[in-house]
């Protein structure tokens, strides 16, 4: 389910709460929406996006009922839901709960995440395409647009990806960096279309390698975009962004045709 970013939902002042859960604020669902359906779909967007990365704790069923002021059996529905997608897991014990199942460090979930990826690689090429022809104009639209507010906001999301103390929080912190983007260009079908994409493109990027070159490219682009950005250099900020998204889709699609490789009788 896309964020309705109607209003610019930003974070006030600069929290990186993009994602509603993890700030434990959810917008409640519409009357005529099914409430487990709506649960799943929220938790679901954002393992996609990233903002809930491996490992991170779901609220728990009596939270998630209150957020949202209804009963838990439509929670209940909806954690089952996500749980056969192989997208959370129930832990036991004191700290038990439900938390996001994760690819590196979870043998069946990492089978799960790369016969996705190659069962969705055209869908995943086409959304790749997409980031690299809307997204730099998304960078150059913030660069005009953004407030002080705004860029503090995005600053932040850079900050945390420069001291993210591991791959899932440096992830994460790319999604938000990127989701921000599009937020400050008040353009709510730029944010759902980057959104989209993003969920999309999950399995792919869940799978790129976990290397301290990769992350160092990453956050040499975004402080050239975020440069721009704060400048208000159009131009520069289109250009920064273009190259950063062209690596990406680069960097996917390599990793789709190793996969392939490996995996030669999956379907066309």
């Amino acid at each position: 389910m896309s964020l309705d970013a109607g209003a610019r939902q930003l974070p006030e002042p600069v929290g990186l709460s993009v994602s509603g859960l993890s700030g434990r604020a959810v917008a409640l669902p519409p009357p005529e929406v099914d409430v487990n359906r709506y649960v799943a779909d929220l938790v679901r967007r954002e393992i996609r996006l990233g903002l809930l990365p491996p490992g991170s704790a779901l609220p728990s069923e009596r939270e998630f009922a209150e957020m949202l002021g209804v009963g838990r059996t439509p929670v209940q529905l909806a954690f089952r839901q996500l749980r056969s997608e192989g997208l959370i897991e129930q832990r036991r014990g004191r700290n038990g709960g439900a938390f996001v199942r994760g690819a590196s460090e979870d043998e069946s979930r990492f089978q799960d995440v790369i016969a996705e990826a190659v069962r969705n690689r055209d869908e995943i090429r086409l959304a790749m395409e997409y980031r690299c022809l809307v997204e730099p104009v998304v960078a150059r639209l913030a660069s005009e647009r953004r407030t002080a507010v705004e860029l503090a906001t995005l600053q932040a999301a850079h900050d945390e990806l420069q001291s993210a103390p591991d791959d899932a929080s440096f992830m994460r912190s790319d999604a938000v960096f990127h989701l921000v983007l599009a937020h400050i260009t008040g353009n709510p079908f730029l944010v759902r279309g980057i959104e989209e994409s993003r969920q999309c493109c999950h399995p792919a990027l869940a799978l790129l390698p976990e290397s301290g070159a990769f992350h160092d490219a990453t956050i040499a682009e975004h402080h050239e975009i975020l440069a721009a950005v704060e400048a208000r250099e159009p131009a520069d900020a289109e250009r920064a962004m273009r190259a950063h998204v062209e690596r990406s889709m680069w960097s996917v699609q390599k990793l789709l045709s190793t996969l392939k490789e490996r995996q030669p009788d999956a379907p066309r």
